[in-house]
């Protein structure tokens, strides 16, 4: 896949080789129109991107010429990126910073992570066996979001997920990802929006013996997957309200407003619509906060404090991460999941709920009071 959409790639940051969007829809169209790929555009109205692939015409010209993607050197213009809170047409808006101590420093552990994954073989199957792509070349970057702030320290304390080239990749066809040549296993933290929250401001995580997304109204049991959408939305809202339309818009998107909607999703949303017509989303979100209340008053402090707790997720993810690869182990990140070497199964489940959370920022303490 590939964009043509009209706007800048970004500063040399960004866009290292400072190439121009005119010149990638040019050679686009100038190779496939001497039928080097086949190329089909894509559609904004209806959220899709263009795809190209090589003919046999292009695959011949590269073997004549010497060319091999081995002779392809990669250039990295960040490890770190910062973009606007509002998206243009859906697509990130990057903007230039200044590196600070944190930023340097983080830069310089993303890149040691990058070229551990980059000496690896990441290799994707179909189930039969053959061989669909082989994740080569590409750059490991964690993404923050710019948000002003009386506080010191904040340029990067806002989102930071750390998004590869397999995230998108749907979860049942991950099973089939090698590293290696080994068979991997994809191992998720427990709760993890909600532990991290405990983690960041009780310094251990959820202290019960019981699935902390396990709520009940009027002795009615909240399902699972509606606590946990509950939970998540609070973490960004200002009001039950606003909660309760966030979480209704969320379930239809994903069962009414796309292609081809899972079973998984329509169900869910046949579910929550059945459910809150005798239980009230306010009461849901009551519940939550009555069960968790050493961070309940973190919950519905805006957009921007929302992508604060985000941060402290990404940044526990990232421990784990870095943990790992001192040890020369390597990992795929899914944003709160480890795809690792199965052989390896046993030490991630060890860390990935109990790495500890650490601030590498020196924020006031007093942000993490509530």
């Amino acid at each position: 896949m590939v964009s043509r959409r009209k706007q800048s790639l970004g500063s040399k940051r960004y866009n290292p080789l400072e190439i121009g969007y005119r010149a990638i829809i040019s050679s686009l169209d100038a190779l496939h129109k001497n039928d080097y790929i086949i190329q089909i555009i894509g559609s904004h109205n209806e959220g899709t991107m263009t795809t190209m692939e090589p003919t046999d015409k292009l695959m011949e010209w590269f073997e004549d010429a010497g060319w091999s993607d081995d002779g392809v050197d990669k250039r990295i213009g960040s490890y770190v990126t910062l973009r606007e809170t509002r998206k243009n047409h859906n697509n990130a808006v990057y903007i230039d910073f200044k590196d600070t101590k944190y930023s340097k420093w983080l830069g310089e552990r993303i890149k040691q992570y990058d070229q551990l994954l980059n000496s690896c073989k990441i290799e994707l199957w179909y189930d039969n066996g053959i061989l669909d792509r082989e994740f080569k070349k590409f750059t490991v970057q964690r993404k923050f979001i710019k948000y002003q702030s009386s506080f010191d320290n904040m340029e990067f304390s806002f989102g930071g997920r750390m998004p590869g080239p397999w995230v998108n990749i749907p979860s049942k066809d991950r099973e089939n990802i090698t590293i290696n040549g080994e068979a991997t296993v994809e191992l998720d933290r427990d709760a993890s929006h909600l532990n991290a929250m405990y983690q960041v401001i009780t310094g251990s995580p959820y202290p019960g013996n019981d699935d902390p997304y396990n709520i009940s109204v009027d002795e009615v049991g909240v399902p699972r997957h509606i606590a946990k959408n509950f939970s998540s939305f609070m973490q960004g809202s200002k009001s039950t309200k606003g909660v309760a339309h966030s979480v209704i818009n969320h379930y239809k998107r994903k069962a009414t407003e796309v292609k081809t909607p899972k079973d998984s999703d329509i169900k869910k949303y046949e579910e929550y619509v059945e459910f809150k017509k005798n239980i009230k989303p306010t009461d849901i979100a009551n519940a939550i906060l009555d069960k968790h209340p050493k961070v309940a008053n973190y919950y519905n402090n805006g957009k921007s404090y929302g992508d604060f707790i985000g941060c402290w997720e990404s940044d526990i993810v990232f421990e784990v991460v870095m943990e790992l690869t001192k040890r020369g182990i390597p990992c795929l990140t899914v944003y709160d999941s480890f795809i690792v070497p199965l052989q390896y199964e046993e030490l991630v489940n060890s860390i990935k709920d109990t790495m500890p959370y650490v601030d590498r920022r020196g924020l006031d303490k007093e942000l993490f009071k509530k």
